[in-house]
């Protein structure tokens, strides 16, 4: 039987993740789906529009087997580090076969990898970004533009499968209609871009239901949708109230960001909103993408230590199975050197779970929903 895993945000889940798991059953008909899928703050530093048990919810009821978190250590980092942190937990639950949307499905991109391996170091000479300047340097050893989203994301699945043994083989599919970042709803197609959809979600301006399943559709019009703009005031009062030696502490905070991040909003006054903030904060150096990652730990306060714990202590947290999941999971059980965390007790939330409870304490004082205590896996 394959086993097949997909790295995702499911931000909210829409009629693009239904093609792709629709497209995995059928090249591979009797293969177990199993998703990792961040939590409730995501890559790109920002809280998800639904909690991760609703999201997970509506990936089990439309179609995927297993749904696991990936903790928030490696959600809210740049793609490397993203994708290592995924396939790490794919690779312990006995995945064969990775799938994931690209722009350009004819890429070979395991050849990029291991072309490009030996890209990294300092790139702090350049006035520019850490991204712009790393897809310019493997763009130069490859002759490939991987600038496009889901290309990049694609080779640093690539990277981190060379760097865990090629233990994968991986299969880019086709990115359908929407580009990763478009911003209107198309009216020609029922595929749309996810920060379409969630813009449209928030503001209440037109209907998604053409764009995602059902069930997303009752979820984004029922449920409550959590954006910056609710966790802004938390984020300035922390801010605001901390010295710069405290935010110094928070992780990825670099070249004296303290300073200007707090200085910025000092002198902003407290009308400023919190894209007002970041689009003040923001540099060529560092992005708007890097800032909310920072603005992201800042709310968690998240420490050096607390990232690398997690590097040092995996674990693997069930959000939702199937029968067919849960058969998978119980074959691969007695191997797995991973704890495997479906209930959280108070000692769990103290150690293992430390920074993820923490997210989720933060993100249920406006969901207005537990995030640990008292919630088990969603089962089919």
């Amino acid at each position: 039987m394959d086993v097949v895993g997909i790295v995702t945000e499911y931000n909210p889940f829409h009629n693009g993740h239904l093609y792709q798991v629709n497209e995995v059953k059928k090249r591979f008909p009797d293969a177990v789906i199993i998703v990792v899928m961040s939590g409730n703050f995501l890559e790109r530093g920002e809280p998800a529009i639904l909690d991760k048990w609703t999201r997970a919810r509506e990936a089990i009821l439309n179609g995927v087997n297993l749904v696991v978190e990936l903790p928030v250590a490696f959600c809210v980092q740049p793609a490397d580090f993203f994708a290592f942190g995924a396939l790490r937990i794919l690779k312990e639950l006995g995945v064969q076969k990775l799938v994931f949307g690209a722009e350009n499905e004819e890429y070979n991109f395991a050849e990029m990898a291991e072309i490009t391996k030996r890209v990294h170091g300092n790139f702090s000479t350049y006035n520019e970004s850490y991204a712009k300047a790393y897809q310019r340097a493997i763009t130069e050893k490859t002759g490939v533009d991987v600038s496009k989203p889901n290309n990049l994301l694609g080779l640093a699945y690539a990277r981190a499968n060379l760097k865990l043994g090629s233990f994968l083989e991986l299969v880019p599919i086709q990115r359908r209609a929407a580009a990763h970042h478009d911003q209107q709803l198309p009216i020609t197609s029922r595929i749309a871009s996810a920060s379409a959809i969630r813009d449209a979600a928030l503001n209440r301006q037109e209907s998604v239901a053409n764009h995602v399943p059902h069930l997303t559709a009752v979820d984004l019009q029922q449920g409550k949708t959590l954006s910056w703009v609710d966790f802004w005031p938390l984020l300035k009062y922390q801010i605001l109230t901390s010295n710069v030696q405290e935010l110094r502490e928070i992780y990825g905070m670099t070249e004296g960001l303290e300073f200007r991040i707090k200085d910025k909003l000092e002198r902003m006054g407290p009308a400023v909103t919190f894209n007002d903030w970041i689009s003040e904060v923001k540099s060529k150096r560092f992005t708007y993408t890097h800032m909310t990652r920072i603005a992201t730990m800042i709310l968690l306060q998240a420490k050096n230590e607390d990232i690398e714990e997690v590097e040092q202590k995996p674990y693997i947290r069930i959000l939702g199975f199937d029968i067919k999941g849960q058969n998978h999971l119980n074959s691969v059980k007695k191997k797995l050197l991973f704890p495997v965390v479906s209930r959280v007790s108070q000692k769990v939330a103290a150690n293992l779970l430390k920074l993820d409870y923490r997210a989720g304490l933060v993100y249920s004082q406006f969901s207005g929903q537990r995030q640990d205590f008292g919630r088990s896996p969603f089962q089919q």
